[in-house]
């Protein structure tokens, strides 16, 4: 069940933000890109193998992993301000595990691991390179079959070792870029810098209900099941999903 869910989650996904991108535009893409489709799954197992208690202990550090996922997007979209997606590629993976390594450091604690997150989401939009006009949708999907083949691969890679590490790097692996790598790459590489910096700011904003789903996750898990708790999160973060789409078109018309 783990591994058909490994080989079929992550490639639909992609396959469904492709669409998406596609249709709406790279922001509304890179929100998508958010949702917890590889975390989700991930702590879900982990919990029925391992139990409630190791469950509540993933879901901190899962947030944690949240901070190096913003920090890998945001260099990212400086990188390719000046270099070619290898490089750009190579540069973020680095500040991906340095920040990973400082965040395994950190005391399991969700407050603490909340706050921190939410402290680099409310900075995130003023370290942004600026912005130009961006084309309304991405064009072409012949890459796709590419894109979903990558995904699954780096999906059944990543899984595969959080399996077998405790709940701090269980937690921070979870959340390495699988999908965002995905797209960020193959918008640099196709569409060029612009679109990068869209998919990114619309990512930055789906985060802050990616923490939702995990914040209600680590404070229901031990008190309410696991079904219960699942549910409640899966609630609270399409609610604040839908909170902060709202914010975002109603800002645009003004």
């Amino acid at each position: 069940m783990l591994l058909l869910l490994k080989l079929i989650t992550v490639p639909l996904f992609i396959a469904l933000i492709s669409f998406v991108g596609k249709k709406w535009g790279s922001e509304i893409a890179g929100t998508l890109g958010a949702f917890p489709v590889v975390a989700g799954p991930i702590l879900f197992f982990l919990t029925l193998e391992q139990g409630v208690n190791f469950g509540a202990r993933v879901s901190i550090f899962v947030i944690y992993g949240a901070v190096s996922l913003l920090l890998f997007g945001l260099t990212y979209a400086w990188a390719c301000r000046f270099l070619n997606y290898i490089t750009c590629l190579f540069i973020s993976l680095i500040v991906w595990y340095v920040s990973a390594f400082l965040l395994s450091l950190c005391p399991q604690d969700l407050l603490f691991s909340t706050a921190l997150t939410l402290s680099l989401l409310f900075v995130i939009p003023y370290l942004l390179p600026k912005s130009n006009t961006q084309k309304k949708s991405l064009p072409g999907l012949k890459d796709l079959p590419i894109r979903m083949i990558v995904g699954m691969l780096l999906t059944i890679a990543i899984t595969s070792l959080a399996n077998h590490l405790g709940a701090v790097w269980s937690g921070i692996l979870s959340v390495f870029p699988v999908v965002t790598l995905i797209l960020l790459v193959f918008a640099h590489r196709s569409l060029g810098q612009e679109h990068v910096l869209q998919i990114f700011k619309g990512l930055s904003r789906g985060v802050y209900s990616f923490v939702t789903y995990f914040v209600i996750y680590a404070l229901c898990i031990e008190h309410l099941g696991l079904w219960q708790a699942l549910l409640a999160s899966l609630t609270g973060s399409l609610l604040v999903q839908l909170i902060i789409r709202m914010k975002f078109l109603g800002s645009k018309t003004i």
